[in-house]
């Protein structure tokens, strides 16, 4: 029987050029048998790979051969000529099979055989094997030609396992990535993990899957999330510590590859996820990683996947271990925001205790006679629903007024929300009141609540409500009228239930005859109107809330300030106080912060003495003290000077003491002068070199001269 036999030399040309130009490595396999058939001018052959796992050779491409047989055959590493030289790496010929005792008999007619190993960087990785019904059929040429050839076999194969790596490594990126979108999207524990396990699912085509808590309360394992199980299924997916692969790998800590459940002792079952690979139970692998949670073991996250022999499950295992932290940090995260939770929680409630309490009516303070019957129309206004018009001077508490209003009605439970109508410019202000609706102008890249939605069921207090645009006036009416808003850009009304306090320091009316403010609007309103009096008009205060202030600032700076002597509280009392109170709390607290005494004096309230056209009426702390001496300097004269020049500067001369003097009289007697007016300065204006120098009658660098010549300490 004559056989066509190829080049051998075209062969491995045609070879090597399809290795360059195909992109189906499966192919370039079989075109590597058929070439080395046809070379040898034989009838069957088959390319064969080592499975590391089991240690047999299992087929890849074959021709003329029953494949059902060579199924069943499985030759092992090391078995029969084909094993033999998958084991040494030597190519084996033998040109009858019938005087060779390592033969396995795959077909009947076979009278010769040659075996090649495929090598790559060392490693056998599987064999070529052609087979013959002649005797005599093989060459050592024809060896040599087939040994090339496996081992280009080999590169291919080689090259195919570096193509599946790294398309399953950029799949295992690319899930991770989508995993992370997934987890940063949402808050919901649940969701985060159903999702995980459906896209791994999908994006690396995993069987089935799931991730298993450990519950404190119940000190069982039981599935949270899963893939391609029913609920039913889930139910029974309960383990204690240490049971089954779940359990170990939670009680141990460490990732678990399980290449064949079928086989595995410890494998349970109990779900019933066999039942899902009736197909091909033995390539079913379990892949099991622990979900670690700083130095506790918190679950496992495992899967499941049907192999094949480009699976690696080492890089599947990897990414299973990666996704096992997600789900961690995922965890944590979700903790974290249940004790935020918690304490914004305990928090709000304490607030909201301090505020009520704050804002009490008996911790308004005052008690002038306009105080009282402020206070009076406070306490009938707090439990209605009536809007409110708080006016008077810049502050004299509107703020303050609100709070109380609010705090002290049957709203109280619910949202204060306050807006400075003045503070935000007009543009702006009706999306801050109102909201807008995405893509409603430039900038608007999102939906946005205004402050009215915001206080639903609660109080707004609009400050400064008479610097409000005229049409944003308008809009404010119909909020009032209808009790709904409209948000920019939309064209659905919204219902809100909202009380409102307006405050302001201008005259409204004034405004209303101007046409700068709504006439409809003023009356809308000014339904209860609360006018808070100015501090000069109730001076009796005055008192009460210095203490207030001193208490408050000395607690919050750690000062031990007994009080004021009484020269600062006649100066206070004096005082207009144009300010009102939150001039006088800004006036203590200053002076509280800078004070060295125990006791307040005039010094501390330099800035107020600074006010008055004369000094000649305020009681001065220096002027009390020059009283009791007899001297014409102020208690606190430096001494450092001789009797003499204390006399000289007295203005009581002697002869001899001006001959002590002689040469030098002018400058002891002036420089002694200016050294005292100049400390006398410092210590009366608390050292503010400014209002030193202006004093004296001199600039600020003729000052820093002087105090510098005469050695002044400063």
């Amino acid at each position: 029987m004559n056989h066509k036999k190829t080049n051998p030399i075209l062969s491995i040309q045609e070879v090597a050029t399809a290795m360059n130009s195909t992109r189906d490595p499966d192919r370039l396999l079989e075109l590597i048998l058929d070439r080395c058939i046809q070379i040898c001018g034989v009838e069957s052959g088959s390319l064969m790979l080592i499975d590391e796992r089991s240690g047999v050779l299992e087929p890849v491409s074959s021709k003329g051969l029953n494949q059902q047989k060579l199924k069943e055959t499985r030759l092992r590493v090391g078995q029969g000529i084909t094993g033999l030289a998958a084991s040494s790496g030597k190519a084996k010929l033998i040109n009858d099979v019938s005087v060779d005792p390592d033969y396995v008999i795959v077909k009947d007619d076979i009278k010769s055989e040659l075996v090649a190993p495929m090598i790559v960087e060392d490693a056998i990785i599987g064999v070529i094997s052609l087979d013959s019904n002649r005797l005599n059929a093989f060459s050592e040429e024809m060896l040599e030609i087939v040994t090339v050839l496996a081992n280009q076999a080999a590169q291919i194969f080689k090259n195919l396992q570096n193509i599946r790596n790294l398309e399953q490594k950029t799949k295992i990126q690319a899930t991770l990535i989508e995993i992370s979108k997934l987890v940063t999207s949402t808050l919901d524990l649940t969701e985060v993990f159903e999702h995980i396990m459906v896209t791994i699912e999908k994006s690396l085509k995993l069987e089935k899957g799931s991730i298993v808590l450990f519950s404190k309360e119940s000190g069982l394992l039981r599935i949270v999330a899963a893939s391609g199980l029913t609920n039913e299924e889930i139910e029974k997916g309960s383990y204690q510590p240490g049971e089954g692969i779940t359990g170990s790998v939670f009680e141990t800590g460490e990732p678990a590859i399980i290449e064949s459940v079928a086989n595995h002792p410890s494998f349970l079952n109990r779900v019933g996820y066999m039942s899902h690979f009736k197909h091909d139970p033995q390539n079913v692998s379990l892949l099991c990683s622990p979900i670690l949670s700083e130095q506790n073991i918190i679950g496992v996250v495992n899967a499941f996947i049907v192999q094949n022999r480009h699976t690696d499950l080492k890089g599947l295992s990897d990414f299973l271990q990666v996704v096992a932290s997600i789900i961690s940090q995922s965890i944590k995260i979700q903790n974290l925001i249940e004790e935020a939770k918690k304490e914004v929680s305990r928090e709000n409630i304490l607030l909201k205790r301090e505020l009520k309490n704050k804002y009490k009516f008996g911790s308004l303070i005052g008690k002038a006679d306009l105080m009282e019957k402020m206070f009076e129309k406070i306490q009938l206004v707090a439990d209605s629903r009536a809007s409110v018009l708080i006016t008077g001077e810049s502050g004299t508490g509107k703020e303050m007024i609100a709070n109380a209003i609010h705090y002290n009605s049957t709203r109280s439970e619910n949202p204060f929300v306050k807006i400075n109508c003045a503070a935000i410019p007009e543009n702006l202000l009706e999306s801050e009141l109102f909201g807008h609706k995405k893509g409603a102008f430039t900038g608007a890249i999102a939906d946005k609540k205004g402050k009215f939605e915001l206080a639903d069921t609660g109080t707004i207090f609009l400050d400064e409500i008479g610097e409000m645009d005229l049409n944003l006036q308008s809009k404010l009416l119909r909020v009032l009228q209808e009790r709904e808003i409209e948000a920019i850009g939309s064209t659905k009304a919204k219902k809100v239930d909202v009380r409102i306090i307006a405050a302001t320091n201008a005259e409204l009316e004034e405004l209303v005859m101007a046409k700068k403010f709504r006439a409809d609007l003023f009356y809308r309103l000014n339904v209860v109107k609360i006018t808070t009096p100015p501090l000069r008009e109730r001076a009796d205060d005055i008192p009460l809330l210095i203490n207030h202030f001193l208490e408050k600032y000395a607690k919050e700076n750690n000062k031990a300030i007994r009080g004021l002597n009484r020269d600062a509280s006649k100066l206070l009392l004096k005082y207009s106080w144009p300010g009102n109170v939150r001039e006088l709390e800004n006036v203590i607290e200053r002076a509280v912060v800078l004070a060295q005494e125990d006791m307040l004096s005039v010094d501390d309230f330099s800035e107020i003495l600074e006010k008055f056209d004369s000094n000649k009426d305020i009681p001065n702390s220096s002027q009390t003290r020059s009283s009791d001496k007899t001297s014409n300097y102020p208690q606190d004269t430096p001494q450092h000077l001789s009797p003499e020049h204390m006399d000289i500067t007295a203005g009581r001369l002697s002869p001899i003491q001006l001959e002590a003097l002689d040469g030098r009289a002018m400058e002891a007697v002036v420089s002694e002068i200016e050294s005292r007016l100049i400390q006398y300065a410092m210590k009366k204006y608390r050292y503010t070199k400014t209002r030193v120098a202006k004093f004296l009658g001199i600039n600020r660098n003729t000052l820093d001269k002087k105090i510098k010549e005469l050695n002044i300490e400063y």
